[in-house]
Order: structure tokens, then sequence, then C-alpha cells
């Protein structure tokens, strides 16, 4: 087993903040035990409905990796756009802009310029927990 570090609530419907600046930062974060061969970096705790859609439900971990060896279309992925961050659906990455939707036919899709945001991980893989 290996720990990996727990950075925080996450959310589909609004953007939220991290504390992801440094290593340091997340070293003084509370650890969750997980798969020695999994990639995560961190963890997220899932606090809303919008990606129910794909299993993801509130109170779900969500592990965190720096990359996919897969296309990221269609998959789940953390965005940071000005300092804030996003767990969204990747609909369409291209250079110009880029689409990321929920599984909820009442959230629009979220339409960004690419230069304005980073796909700062991937969501590799869940662990279903109970909603504290």
């Amino acid at each position: 087993m290996k720990h990996v570090f727990i950075a925080g609530d996450a959310y589909s419907t609004r953007f939220f903040d991290l504390p992801l600046e440094s290593d340091e930062e997340l070293s003084l974060l509370p650890t969750l035990p997980i798969a020695s061969y999994h990639v995560a970096r961190f963890t997220l705790i899932m606090r809303d409905h919008g990606l129910e859609g794909v299993g993801i439900f509130p109170g779900h971990v969500l592990l965190v990796s720096d990359y996919s060896m897969e296309p990221i279309t269609g998959r789940p992925v953390l965005i940071r756009q000005e300092g804030q961050f996003l767990v969204r659906i990747a609909a369409d990455v291209n250079p110009v802009e880029c689409c990321f939707t929920t599984t909820r036919e009442e959230d629009p899709p979220l339409i960004l310029p690419s230069e304005n945001i980073r796909i700062v991980g991937v969501i590799s893989g869940m662990i279903p927990q109970n909603p504290d």
C-alpha cells in the first residue's frame, strides 16, 4: 500500500480552491492508503451530484493522476482556471476552446478558451465512500 494526500473537496457545478501550489502544502494534508500500483498523485472527495451518470456520487474518493495513457475525451478531469478548480467530463478538448460537461441535463456545458485553462489531472479511479 502507498499513501496519497487528500487535497480537499471536489465539485462539478462550481469552482473550488485547492492547496496544490507546492508538494510541501500537500505534505501537510491527511493521507489515504491505496494500492501501490496506482499512479494517483492525490485524492479529492466528491461533494455534488454532477457526475453520478458515470458512477461518481457525493462522498466518493477521486484518485487524481497527473497524466493518462489514454485520451481524456469523455473522461472526468480536474481543470484549473485562474487559480480555481473544477471536476468535469472533457467533452471536447482542442487548441482553441474546450468543452466540459456533467452528466446532469440541468448543468449547461462549460466552454472555455484553451489558453485560459489547464487540465491538472485525470480522474484515474474512484473509491466508493459514504458522504460525511
